[in-house]
């Protein structure tokens, strides 16, 4: 299915020829196109399903502009642009995406099942599962240690307090020492997440 995003994406990567991040993308298709902001009433699908249409627009570009005019459309999370491929080697019959984990994105954001089938549950399921993997139990344990807390299951307002205690204690501009102080906050961070 040809996405209608093409287009306008491609207008943007030429109007900004030392590339653009997704972010501003979304920013601007918002702007120019108000049916893109109604892809769903909950708002993380909403997200998603913008999301998808960006990249399934981005790899069917990339995979046109191989194969009809020879350039490069180099998509990262940081910044997506065009280059020439004249000083690049790419083996014949590529499609312009590496191998690994940019041929396994390009195959599911060209996917339009995947689009289809993800509904707000499966997006709030996503979101969850990363929350629940970046907050690792070793992790809380190891922070309770570096705040000197011993209780296991200490209350917002004791973690505060025994945090800004230390601070205090151990901020660089007092003396103290840098790792240290970033070792107090990343602790406190994880335990009042």
């Amino acid at each position: 299915m040809n996405n209608p995003l093409v287009g306008p994406i491609l207008t943007l990567l030429k109007t900004h020829p030392n590339g653009i991040s997704e972010f501003d993308i979304l920013k601007a298709l918002k702007e120019q196109l108000p049916a893109f902001n109604a892809l769903a009433e909950d708002a993380n699908l909403a997200l998603f399903r913008q999301h998808f249409l960006i990249m399934n627009a981005l790899y069917q570009l990339q995979r046109r502009l191989w194969q009809e005019e020879n350039l490069l459309l180099s998509i990262s999370a940081i910044r997506i642009y065009l280059r020439e491929s004249t000083n690049i080697a790419v083996p014949t019959g590529s499609t312009a995406v590496d191998d690994g984990v940019d041929a396994k994105l390009a195959a599911y954001y060209l996917d339009w099942s995947e689009y289809e089938k993800t509904e707000a549950d499966d997006v709030s399921d996503l979101l969850n599962r990363f929350y629940t993997g970046i907050n690792l139990s070793g992790d809380r344990d190891a922070a309770l240690k570096t705040l000197q807390i011993t209780s296991s299951h200490p209350s917002k307002t004791e973690i505060k307090q025994q945090y800004r205690k230390l601070a205090q204690k151990h901020h660089p501009d007092r003396g103290g020492n840098q790792e240290h102080f970033i070792g107090l906050r990343q602790a406190y961070e994880l335990l009042t997440y």
